[in-house]
């Protein structure tokens, strides 16, 4: 069996609508950065959890920051799917932590908004910097839903919206 996820979100977060800025100023105090597609591969075991953490950096210009996280299942829900199959959902778990180099975090509710305090490193990612990483996002597939999945190759979307508060 073969499952992955894809995460979607731009390098630099702008008013694509991906940020939610009172007006367009506040745009420029909120970036995300590094964050890549990630893929489980084969897993061969069902009866462990697979996680895929990583670590990424965001910015915050302001004193907090609100992320929401949205799957591309129905109604937002965190879930892969076989293309073709839509009988064949897998429900995973999303996870923030705000500092780097975790494997566990704050678990994220689908389409439901976080607040968090950045880590001092996010300066650093305003900057560019090779050696920021100021979250991480951590995400699941529970063992509980792998043992009853059909085989296939799993695909799905999930997307980030970070907004300053």
């Amino acid at each position: 069996m073969a499952w992955w996820i894809r995460f979607t979100a731009g390098c630099t977060l702008a008013l694509s609508g991906l940020v939610t800025p009172a007006s367009e100023a506040w745009a420029q105090n909120v970036q995300i950065a590094s964050l890549t597609d990630a893929s489980f591969g084969t897993i061969a075991s069902v009866a462990t959890n697979q996680t895929a953490s990583q670590t990424l950096c965001v910015y915050s210009g302001v004193t907090n920051y609100t992320i929401r996280a949205t799957g591309s299942g129905t109604g937002g829900a965190f879930t892969i799917g076989i293309v073709g199959n839509s009988a064949a959902q897998l429900p995973y778990t999303v996870q923030w932590a705000s500092t780097g180099s975790q494997t566990t975090g704050t678990q994220l509710i689908a389409g439901q908004g976080l607040r968090f305090t950045p880590n001092p490193l996010n300066l650093l990612c305003s900057l560019g910097s090779l050696f920021a990483s100021s979250a991480s996002l951590i995400v699941t597939l529970p063992a509980s839903n792998l043992s009853a999945a059909l085989a296939g190759t799993y695909t799905g979307t999930l997307s980030l919206m970070v907004s300053p508060n």
